[in-house]
């Protein structure tokens, strides 16, 4: 069991944001944030809650249950036609990841009075440019993020059980055994916009 330990710089209230389904072929993607405070971070400690890179798919949807009645917390849930529209529009993943980050974070601090004490607390990605402390692997340090990566994979999850009822079959997750469903999406003549992220390499050959 890893214990999150927080540095001193890293107290008072505070707001973690992380994603899900980025590296996904099939699905949108999703971003959620949690706000924290001393008593708040402890309470998520004792519920154990850590990164959902270390939590069971299965047990997901429990510590979710617990997050939303400890903490406040703001989710954006981009579907695959959504995404794929905002990427046209962006250019790029990296913008549309820096804007979503940076709107479930003023999505919590709209009611406070004193929003520029409340730092945002982000596990960096690739060009993020958001985000008071920017850190690699966050999520493993931050109890909020932590928190917000749960909320974000359960989020995630019922993306891709919504897709593959409309499917007809099981959508894989990942990206590295897709090419069988993208084949028998293709064959039904089904537009992939709808399922899967058209801007991936390995979608770009069912196309």
């Amino acid at each position: 069991e890893k214990t999150h330990i927080l540095p001193k710089e890293v107290s008072g209230l505070t707001i973690g944001s992380d994603e899900s389904l980025k590296g996904d072929t099939f699905g949108g993607i999703v971003v959620a944030a949690v706000k924290a405070d001393d008593k708040i971070r402890l309470k998520l400690i004792q519920a154990g809650i850590k990164d959902s890179k270390q939590v069971l798919d299965s047990k997901i949807p429990e510590l979710a249950k617990k997050i939303r009645e400890i903490a406040e917390y703001e989710i954006i849930s981009l579907f695959p036609k959504d995404y794929n529209l905002e990427i046209t529009r962006y250019t790029g993943v990296t913008f549309l990841l820096n804007k979503l980050h940076h709107q479930v974070y003023r999505g919590l601090i709209k009611d406070h009075p004193e929003k520029t004490a409340i730092k945002h607390i982000v596990d960096k990605y690739p060009g993020c440019t958001v985000g008071h402390i920017i850190e690699t692997k966050a999520d493993e340090n931050h109890i909020e993020v932590a928190a917000a990566s749960i909320l974000a994979r359960e989020e995630a999850l019922k993306q891709l059980a919504a897709l593959s009822k409309v499917a007809g079959f099981k959508l894989p997750k990942g990206s590295t055994h897709v090419a069988e469903a993208l084949k028998k999406l293709k064959e039904r003549k089904t537009d992939l916009s709808f399922f899967a992220k058209v801007d991936f390499r390995n979608v770009l050959p069912f196309r």
